[in-house]
C-alpha cells in the first residue's frame, strides 16, 4: 500500500499529493513550500495546490466535472425551456453536464407567488443524450461524450400561459463520479468508504453502476460498483469483485478523464514555477534533460487547451 495522507477539503482534488509526487513533472515537490519543511507541511502545501488546480480546471470548463446532484430552475417556454409543437415533448438545457441521471422535478405556473409547485415522478424524465458509459456501466468515457438536454413528458409544460408561463425545478445527476477513501482497505473487501458516493450506484436497478480506478502507485486496480449507501456525500460503495490489494485512506477513486487529470497537473505545475523558475526539466535520458518548452503562460495554455472538450456550451 502506497502511503498517502487522508485528503481533506471541499471534495477529493482531481488529483492528490502522492499522484503529483509520482507524476513526470521535473518538479521538486520536496522543496514546496519552502527547503527542509517538515512533511506536514508539504503535504498540506500540495494539497492547496491540487485544490486550487481543480478550481482551474472547473474555471477552464466552465462547470464543474466531478459528479455532482443539482437543482436547478428554468423559466420557459423559452430558450433554454422548450415544446415540441408536434410532440408535447418539452426539452430543458441543463447548466452540467453530461447528464447521467434525472432523479424528478416540481413544475408551476410562474404567475403564482410562492409558486404551486406539482410533483413530476423521475419517470418522466430522461436524459437527450445518455453518455455511452465505460464498458456498459454508468460511468462518462473520457471522449467527452453526453448531452446537458433533459426530456420532459408531454403536458406538463405547454404553451398555455404564453411565453415563459412555466417554472421548472429540475434534479439531476451529472458529471464523472470522483471521490477517495475515508479509510484503510485490506485486500479481499467487497466495501468500500468513501467521501463522495454521487454518480456511483446504477442509474436502473440491477443495473451496472460507475466503473473507476483506485490510483494508488504499483496497486492500482479497477473497480465496480454495483450499489452506494447514499445518493451523495459520505457513505459505503459495495463492489462487483472484491478488491486485489489493501489501500490506504486518501486514496482516489475516480472515472475522470485522464486528460483533465493531466490538466490539473499542469496547473499544479504552473503553481510551483511561481516561485522564480521560467521553465521545468523533465528526464530523458540518465544524465541529460529536455526543456518542457515554456513558461506558466504556455503550461497554463495546453491546460486550459486539454480542458476545452469538456467545456460547457449553451
Amino acid at each position: 500500500m502506497t502511503e498517502v495522507g487522508l485528503v481533506t477539503g471541499p471534495g477529493t482534488p482531481y488529483v492528490t499529493p502522492a499522484m503529483l509526487s509520482n507524476a513526470p513533472t521535473g518538479i521538486a515537490w520536496a522543496t514546496i513550500p519552502f527547503r527542509n519543511a517538515t512533511s506536514n507541511d508539504q503535504y498540506a502545501e500540495q494539497l492547496n495546490m491540487c485544490q486550487r488546480a481543480t478550481s482551474m480546471v472547473d474555471t477552464a470548463c466552465n462547470h464543474v466535472i466531478r459528479a455532482t446532484v443539482n437543482t436547478e430552475s428554468l423559466v420557459g417556454p423559452d430558450f433554454r425551456l422548450t415544446v415540441n409543437q408536434d410532440t408535447g415533448v418539452a426539452r430543458a438545457m441543463m447548466t452540467r453536464w453530461p447528464v447521467i441521471q434525472v432523479l424528478g422535478g416540481q413544475v408551476s405556473t410562474t404567475s403564482s407567488f410562492p409558486p404551486n409547485w406539482t410533483s413530476i415522478s423521475a419517470t418522466a424524465f430522461r436524459p437527450e443524450v445518455p453518455p455511452i458509459g465505460i464498458y456498459g456501466t454508468s460511468s462518462p468515457s473520457d471522449a467527452g461524450e453526453g448531452g446537458q438536454g433533459i426530456l420532459i413528458a408531454p403536458g406538463y409544460v405547454t404553451w398555455r400561459h404564453g411565453r415563459n408561463g412555466y417554472s421548472v425545478l429540475i434534479q439531476y445527476v451529472n458529471g464523472w463520479p470522483h471521490t477517495s477513501l475515508t479509510n484503510i482497505v485490506n485486500a479481499g473487501a467487497s466495501t468500500i468508504q468513501v467521501d463522495d458516493c454521487t454518480g456511483w450506484a446504477p442509474v436502473t436497478i440491477g443495473g451496472q453502476g460507475a466503473t473507476g480506478v483506485l490510483k494508488d502507485g504499483a496497486t492500482q486496480e479497477a473497480i465496480s460498483c454495483t450499489a452506494a449507501s447514499a445518493s451523495s456525500g459520505p457513505g459505503t460503495l459495495t463492489l462487483s469483485r472484491p478488491l486485489t490489494y489493501g489501500h490506504l485512506e486518501g486514496v482516489m477513486c475516480t472515472t475522470l478523464p485522464e486528460q483533465i487529470q493531466y490538466a490539473t497537473i499542469l496547473f499544479c505545475v504552473a503553481q510551483a514555477l511561481t516561485r522564480g523558475a521560467s521553465a521545468t526539466t523533465v528526464q530523458n535520458t540518465p544524465g541529460t534533460g529536455e526543456s518542457s518548452g515554456g513558461g506558466i503562460t504556455d503550461i497554463e495554455k495546453r491546460a486550459t487547451e486539454l480542458c476545452h472538450p469538456y467545456r460547457r456550451v449553451l
